[in-house]
C-alpha cells in the first residue's frame, strides 16, 4: 500500500510540474531572454521542402530559410519586467540596439498579456518608434521554469508555441 500511495504521489508531483500555471507577479519580476528554438522550424521546412517537386524551387528555398534562420539566430532579445506593468524590451540585431517600453499585465486567468504601450503615454525620449511584439492572441505561462508563449485559438483553448519562450537571466 505504501508503494502504491507513493508511486500516485510521485505522478501527480509529475503531472504538476509538466502542467502550465499561473504567472504571479513575483515571478516574473527582473530580466528575461527570448529563446526561440530553430531547430523545430527547420524541421517543418524541410518537411515541407521535401514535398516540393522541382529540384531547383527546393534547392532555393532550401537556401532562403536557412539564410533566414542564421539571422534569425543572430537576435537578441531581452525582456526586463517592472513592478509598474513596465516591460523593457532591448533588442540587439547585429551591433545595432533598439530599447522599446511596453506594458504587462496578468489577466484574471492567470496569464500574462504583453501589450505595446498606448502612444499619448509613450516617452519620447524612449523609443522614437514603434516595435508591435504584442499579439491579442498570444498570452504568457509558467511552464517548467519557463514563460511560454500561448495561441489562443477560435474556440478559447490554448494552443502552446513550444518553440518561443522567455527563460530568466
Amino acid at each position: 500500500m505504501k508503494k502504491l500511495t507513493t508511486t500516485l504521489l510521485l505522478v501527480m508531483v509529475c503531472a504538476s510540474l509538466s502542467a502550465q500555471s499561473k504567472v504571479r507577479e513575483k515571478d516574473i519580476l527582473g530580466e528575461w531572454d527570448l529563446v526561440i528554438d530553430l531547430e523545430e522550424a527547420r524541421e517543418e521546412v524541410e518537411e515541407e521542402l521535401e514535398e516540393e517537386e522541382s529540384w531547383l524551387a527546393r534547392r532555393f528555398a532550401s537556401g532562403i530559410s536557412s539564410f533566414a534562420m542564421d539571422i534569425v539566430e543572430k537576435i537578441d532579445i531581452k525582456f526586463d519586467f517592472r513592478k509598474d506593468g513596465e516591460v523593457k524590451l532591448s533588442i540587439n540585431i547585429f551591433g545595432e540596439r533598439e530599447v522599446e517600453y511596453l506594458d504587462w499585465s496578468i489577466n484574471d486567468d492567470g496569464q500574462l498579456i504583453i501589450e505595446d504601450k498606448d502612444h499619448d503615454r509613450r516617452d519620447d525620449r524612449r523609443s522614437n518608434n514603434s516595435f508591435d511584439f504584442s499579439d491579442d492572441d498570444d498570452v504568457w505561462m509558467m511552464k517548467n521554469g519557463k514563460l511560454q508563449v500561448f495561441e489562443k485559438t477560435r474556440k478559447g483553448r490554448l494552443e502552446i508555441k513550444e518553440e518561443i519562450y522567455l527563460k530568466r537571466r
